[in-house]
């Protein structure tokens, strides 16, 4: 009966869901064809129909007469029309109709003539009939081509000369009735807004969570807990500002961040966002608290496979001892316990106070942080406490070594997370080897597997630590000189790491402040393994991979590993990894190390470049013995802003968002044509759908804020000089206005050709990257 319940109220919420999203959708369209609908009929245009979606081929869902319009809802939900009378696409279409028809007339004419005069006159042209051309009329087929010819004559000169006419308006009226759909389109964005802020929405602030190995962010010297308050010239108040101001800003000469850490003088530092996938990015994350989300851990994670289920709310108290109070503190502990049995301490509060919680964090100000320490300390009291003991995360692989590239990046700064910079280390020096100490001697290891070396730099880090030794030693092949040196480089154990890789993103040292590359390209084979019986070779390049997983088949299985596996029922996500496209380590990171390494296998593909043939193999996913990786498995809340308005701040705020959501299109617009950002990153109705369900989903004041963006979007788009766009015919009327007549009737047919075409193109490209026909990346 429970499972009935939560069956129940899940499809309740998911339909209610849909329906808000089906309802924000249809509002958008709906609005901009009212606009059109209500100008032209107070210019007094006779409106035959108004539609939501199209009706093509006479389908559709619904439809009624009222007065001289038909109403209705076509079963395709791609836009919406009016039909007003003598409104054409083409401006002279209407015209070319007149003009063949009363030539149509003058040869039937003739026609008439040559028979009554006893002449032969030919064969008749088809334009005069409607069944084809033929060798001879009856006086009866004679008398209905005239009656079809004439009323096509009046019909098509009623379009032109009826004062209710489309054509028939002035050029003033024409153009109000076109702009008054993406008037009312502003109109719906800012409305939408100023609900929004009304009812109160969620705002992320402008502090950073996590920065990404090797990204702009952590080159620029960027930490957790810093506050974004400037990038370029655009002051910056909330974190979704960040990464539109980096996609659209100028990249030439570096981007001006201006920042302030824990509360002092604010700094400023120039980043060099690179561009990755689809567009430039700063690589960081927004802020989170150390209290568990919706969905607490990560499937097939240590954290996960533990006896005690982790559920939302809980804190994130202590790890082994160190006490938690913050994000940045979370990750300092949990590396620094890399390799060990982690005890986790954690606190769970009531249902009534987690209640309390979110109300008294819905009335905080953006800068009111010391009300939002008094309220997280009052969440902690008489919380329930329990420990959860976690295995370490064993590092894994394919059974191949891949090859240890270049230094990808060097951390910026003063601070003594930056050491390889003070070195003289600089990106493109191949590190050839590491000083590890064994039985109190040091040792120069030089056949170094680039996924094993962030471990051995923190397990020597602490040794050395111990017995006071500043400086880790590395054998260097430098760039500029080609020679190679053994270069001291100071480290500090007290680092953080947020384990999280994205395009580009290197294999990062964070205890000196350097990012390497690794190489697709096979080192060596480890013996035994599934790699050599395969016979993969060294040399072998690694073009694309995708990870694949079966539900274990031995009875025998571990719970954890029954556990596991119930979560993965009936999921099958890939991951394609390609060279030049995605690195080594966001793939490692991001997937072989989150997959559940029981009846899971990568199915590898390899170029030989001596031979030129590929190899596909499949390679079973196994633990190294000796090495660990640091794993942030803990899924934390997000750090959010209620952000609710009287009405005289809504009107405001809603203005400002509803421009900037404006300005946005053509900015994106401006970097799409000159590449900073990828056309592949365009979104169409499939996505569109997604994010209005994602919307909804989370609520009302969401679902709004989409609706104004979604709106804006829809206004600028239409206004675009395209012809078949609201904007050609625009343009075309604005030519009529300045000259006094039409444009060249010819002119106008290739360019709304042009224009159908290139329309109906970019359907089809966004269609195919949202349903997944064309690769993203």
């Amino acid at each position: 009966m429970e499972n009935m319940l939560i069956l129940a109220a899940w499809d309740l919420a998911f339909f209610k869901a849909v329906f808000l999203c089906a309802l924000a959708l249809g509002l958008i369209i709906f609005i901009h064809e009212l606009g059109h609908f209500l100008v032209a009929k107070a210019c007094g245009v006779r409106c035959d129909k108004f539609y939501i979606g199209f009706d093509f081929f006479g389908l559709k869902l619904l439809h009624f007469k009222y007065g001289e319009t038909e109403y209705g809802i076509g079963v395709f939900p791609l836009g919406g029309y009016v039909k007003m009378l003598g409104q054409e696409d083409n401006p002279g279409e209407t015209r070319e109709r007149i003009a063949k028809a009363k030539e149509a007339q003058e040869k039937l004419a003739k026609y008439r003539e040559a028979l009554q005069n006893g002449q032969l006159p030919g064969e008749i042209p088809g334009e005069i009939l409607e069944d084809g051309s033929r060798e001879s009329l009856t006086e009866e087929e004679i008398a209905d081509a005239e009656k079809r010819i004439l009323a096509e004559i009046e019909e098509a000169e009623k379009l032109v000369n009826d004062p209710r006419s489309y054509q028939a308006k002035t050029v003033p009226q024409r153009l109000a009735i076109i702009v008054a759909g993406v008037t009312m389109n502003v109109i719906l964005a800012f409305l939408a807004a100023v609900a929004a802020f009304m009812f109160g929405t969620f705002k992320v602030p402008c502090e950073i969570g996590h920065v990404h190995p090797g990204q702009a962010a952590w080159e620029a010297g960027l930490q957790p807990g810093d506050r974004i308050l400037q990038i370029g010239e655009n002051e910056i108040t909330y974190f979704e500002e960040i990464q539109k101001n980096v996609a659209l800003g100028n990249l030439g000469e570096g981007l001006y961040i201006k920042y302030q850490r824990n509360g002092e003088i604010p700094e400023a530092v120039k980043a060099s966002p690179k561009k990755y996938a689809l567009a430039p990015m700063l690589g960081a994350s927004a802020s989170v608290v150390p209290v568990l989300g919706a969905s607490p851990v990560i499937p097939a994670s240590p954290t996960f496979l533990t006896d005690r289920e982790l559920k939302k709310g809980d804190i994130l108290a202590g790890v082994n001892g160190r006490e938690i109070r913050s994000n940045l503190e979370a990750q300092k502990a949990l590396y620094a316990v890399t390799g060990e049995n982690m005890t986790l301490k954690f606190l769970r509060p009531s249902a009534e106070a987690q209640e309390k919680r979110f109300a008294e964090l819905k009335k905080l100000k953006v800068d009111d942080e010391a009300q939002r320490t008094l309220i997280e300390e009052e969440y902690r009291k008489g919380a329930e406490a329990f420990e959860v003991v976690v295995e370490p995360m064993k590092a894994r692989h394919l059974g191949i070594v891949l090859t240890m590239g270049p230094i990808q990046c060097i951390r910026e700064g003063e601070s003594s997370l930056e050491g390889a910079g003070r070195a003289g280390l600089k990106p493109g020096d191949q590190i050839t080897g590491f000083e590890v100490t064994v039985d109190g001697k040091a040792q120069m290891v030089r056949e170094l597997d680039p996924v094993k070396l962030p471990f051995m730099v923190q397990q020597e880090a602490k040794l050395r630590a111990e017995a006071g030794v500043p400086t880790l030693n590395f054998a260097v092949l430098k760039k500029e000189s080609g020679s190679e040196e053994v270069v001291p480089v100071e480290f500090s154990l007290d680092v953080f790491s947020a384990d999280q890789y994205f395009f580009g993103s290197g294999e990062v040292l964070p205890e000196i402040g350097l990012t390497y590359e690794i190489l697709p390209k096979v080192a060596s084979v480890m013996p035994g393994s599934e790699a050599e019986k395969n016979g993969v070779k060294p040399g072998f390049v690694m073009g694309s991979m995708k990870l694949k997983f079966e539900e274990p088949k031995n009875v025998e299985s571990s719970e954890k590993d029954k556990k596991t596996a119930e979560f993965f029922d009936g999921k099958q996500p890939t991951h394609i990894f390609r060279d030049g496209v995605c690195s080594w380590p966001m793939v490692y990171h991001g997937m072989i190390l989150l997959w559940p390494k029981f009846s899971s296998s990568v199915e590898v593909v390899f170029n030989d470049p001596e031979t030129g043939t590929s190899k596909t193999v499949d390679l079973p996913i196994q633990e190294y013995e000796d090495t660990c990786v640091y794993h942030l498995d803990l899924n934390f809340e997000a750090r959010r802003i209620f952000i609710q308005e009287s009405f005289g701040s809504a009107v405001v705020s809603g203005a400002k968002e509803t421009g900037n959501a404006l300005t946005m299109v053509y900015q994106m617009l401006g970097k799409l044509f000159s590449g900073q950002v990828s056309v592949k990153g365009l979104g169409g109705p499939v996505l569109i759908a997604q994010a209005a369900y994602s919307s909804a989903k989370e609520g009302l004041a969401p679902l709004l804020m989409f609706i104004c963006l979604i709106s804006a979007n829809l206004a600028v788009l239409n206004l675009l000089p395209i012809p078949v766009l609201d904007g050609g015919h625009v343009v075309f009327l604005l030519w009529e206005g300045i000259t006094g007549k039409e444009p060249n009737e010819n002119l106008v047919i290739i360019l709304s050709y042009m224009g159908l075409l290139l329309f109906l193109g970019l359907t089809i490209f966004v269609l195919g990257l949202d349903l997944g026909f064309i690769p993203r990346f």
